[in-house]
């Protein structure tokens, strides 16, 4: 590493140290929550960067390139869970759509983006991929995404403490790493882009999809991921030739089959994990059924409609606010019209010992899949311990 890159390594690592010392403690005394107060703490943090090292030209390599694929990606993903929103339905903004309000709302988070995003392009170009004030660049973007949201859930039970976990942390430390590799190879003007599209929106947007709390995490935690990986994968093909004619519209093919892939996952999570479409799916988080799938799968299974369920099958419903997957052990027809389900864990030693009523069956088991629950189960057994 040259001299001069050691020297500001190690003088913006210093800076971004004490940046999230005043961050920790705002989060855990103060309480700040206002975007005003993250930009003002971003600029007193940026401007001895900028009198020290000066600020260096903005225009990088592949920025247009990377312009076009957020503004491409982000409205098509934008778009795409409106319309699913139709038919999961919506919940509505907290935030008022008068004009006066909405420039009240959107100017000081701006101020934030335009503020936070300046300071992590500093770093970006200053430090060369070091890791350390990639690192700590990164740690306290996600303190004032944190901060901001803190109010959020109550962090006092252990409930609240894992949905702020799933909902706000994962999704800001997805999303602050995927913004890093952006500033990196596009610069200030991408990530500025990509914070405006995506986060704006819940001042300019009287509606929400309401996709459900579970379904809110995978997404938020995942899409910048896949976002990240198309672009780079876009960016190969960049690299490849001299973009001219031919090539850059094989470039431009790709990008387009690429945001279709991605609409078809969006697609397929949401289906999935909002379980408000024909099939749904849950993450296991007990031994009950151990022989037919395990501790940490994900089973899929397909709503009843018309059908009735029958002996052996295995069913999903709600008991007591809680999700259960067993096998119908017997029916017993109540009525001419009603039906009622008693349930055993293959498992298990004794039957569950209560009627499930069809009103409180989700659907029937048709598929697992291994070990792509163990994050979410795992995550809930320790804050469930801790508490």
């Amino acid at each position: 590493m040259r001299k001069g890159i050691k020297k500001s390594v190690l003088v913006i690592s210093i800076l971004l140290s004490l940046y999230i010392i005043l961050l920790l403690v705002n989060f855990f005394a103060i309480k700040n929550i206002d975007p005003l107060f993250a930009g003002i703490t971003a600029s007193v943090v940026f401007l001895p960067m900028f009198f020290i090292f000066g600020l260096e030209r903005q225009k990088r390599r592949f920025t247009p390139e990377v312009i076009f694929n957020i503004i491409f990606y982000t409205i098509i993903y934008v778009l795409v869970t409106y319309i699913i929103g139709i038919f999961t339905g919506f919940n509505y903004s907290i935030y008022s759509m008068k004009f006066g309000n909405i420039i009240k709302n959107v100017l000081p988070h701006l101020f934030a983006i335009l503020t936070c995003e300046l300071l992590r392009a500093e770093v970006t170009r200053k430090c060369e991929h070091s890791i350390v004030p990639y690192a700590l660049m990164t740690i306290a973007l996600v303190i004032i995404d944190c901060t901001f949201y803190e109010t959020t859930f109550n962090l006092s039970t252990g409930d609240g403490q894992i949905k702020f976990i799933c909902n706000i942390l994962l999704p800001s430390v997805s999303k602050n790493l995927f913004l890093m590799y952006i500033s990196s190879i596009g610069g200030y003007y991408c990530t500025v882009l990509y914070r405006m599209i995506t986060e704006l929106k819940m001042y300019l947007i009287p509606i929400i999809p309401d996709f459900g709390l579970y379904f809110d995490s995978i997404l938020g935690t995942l899409m910048p991921v896949i976002f990240g990986f198309i672009n780079y994968l876009s960016l190969k093909e960049y690299q490849k030739k001299e973009i001219d004619g031919k090539t850059y519209r094989k470039s431009k093919l790709y990008t387009y089959a690429s945001v279709i892939v991605t609409v078809l996952i969006i697609v397929v999570v949401v289906s999935l994990t909002s379980c408000r479409f024909t099939y749904g799916a849950i993450a296991i988080g007990s031994g009950s059924m151990t022989g037919v799938f395990s501790k940490g799968d994900v089973v899929v299974f397909k709503q009843l409609g018309k059908y009735e369920p029958q002996d052996k099958d295995i069913i999903v419903f709600v008991k007591d606010g809680k999700k259960i997957v067993h096998r119908i052990i017997e029916v017993v027809e109540v009525n001419e019209d009603e039906r009622v389900y008693y349930t055993k864990g293959d498992a298990n030693p004794t039957p569950d010992g209560y009627p499930v009523f069809k009103k409180d069956i989700m659907g029937v088991y048709k598929m697992h899949v291994k070990y792509i629950g163990l994050p979410s189960v795992t995550l809930n057994e320790l804050i469930t311990r801790k508490k």
